[in-house]
């Protein structure tokens, strides 16, 4: 069965929020309000600053699969209205992200991320799932590797997000135990996610050890747990990727049977 194909509005809604979260940093950047970095608070399981440079990435193939979807009137999914709705909701939470940052409303932005999460890791489920035959191959692929990164990052910030607010108003941010706590859980959940849909969107498992990577760099020489618990949480996600790709691989199917 060929997916319905998607035109109008709903298409080009998709460039005018894939680029206004681009614009939106524009606004704490130009002084009016705080900066990400400057509006969070710093915690022994916080990444090393490089490591948000893949925002750079994100917005690059947001824009980029905008356009081709506008273009091509599909998304490469076998659901691309719905995986549409599901990009257009975490393009238009990351600018709003940025804004209620600027505000230093502290308990909103992690409310927002976990929206942004919710309806990622559903696009995650729609784009492990087969493909859609009569799109071109190429728009397949970038629509994989977008919502693969995309939905590891929010993963990964949601986690951090939620703790940068209890570390500002509930608990010690040099206390380990909570923030072990909030590490491991959110090694549990990428785990689980990788699970189902890493064998596709291979991106996802190698997002979040970009972000598990950063965290290791900045944990250096601060605390030995917290190393431990990311260096674990990566090797468990590359036995997991690898472990669902051969079992999908010798099964023959063309996707992971939980995210059907």
């Amino acid at each position: 069965m060929t997916p319905t194909r998607i035109s109008g509005p709903i298409t080009w809604l998709a460039v005018v929020l894939a680029v206004a979260q681009v614009l939106a940093p524009v606004v704490p950047f130009s002084g009016f309000g705080a900066s990400p970095n400057e509006s969070t608070t710093d915690l022994l399981i916080t990444p090393a600053g490089y490591t948000f440079s893949i925002w750079s990435l994100i917005y690059l193939l947001s824009i980029v699969f905008a356009v081709a979807v506008v273009w091509k009137g599909a998304t490469g999914t076998g659901d691309p209205r719905r995986l549409l709705v599901d990009l257009e909701v975490a393009f238009a939470g990351a600018a709003v992200w940025i804004l209620v940052s600027a505000a230093e409303w502290t308990w909103v932005t992690p409310i927002v991320l976990t929206v942004m999460t919710v309806v990622l890791l559903d696009a995650a489920r729609i784009a492990a799932r087969p493909a859609d035959d009569s799109a071109p191959r190429w728009l397949t692929v970038l629509t994989r590797v977008l919502v693969g990164v995309y939905a590891a990052w929010a993963t990964a910030a949601v986690f951090q997000n939620w703790a940068a607010a209890i570390g500002a108003d509930l608990a010690d941010p040099q206390s380990l135990g909570w923030q072990l706590a909030v590490l491991l859980a959110c090694a549990l959940v990428g785990l689980a996610v990788t699970a189902v849909v890493g064998s596709v969107l291979v991106a996802y498992p190698l997002t979040l050890i970009w972000a598990l990577v950063g965290i290791i760099v900045s944990a250096q020489g601060e605390s030995t747990a917290v190393v431990g618990v990311a260096v674990g949480t990566i090797v468990a996600l590359v036995v997991t990727t690898a472990a669902v790709t051969i079992l999908r691989r010798r099964a023959g199917a063309p996707a992971p049977a939980a995210a059907r």
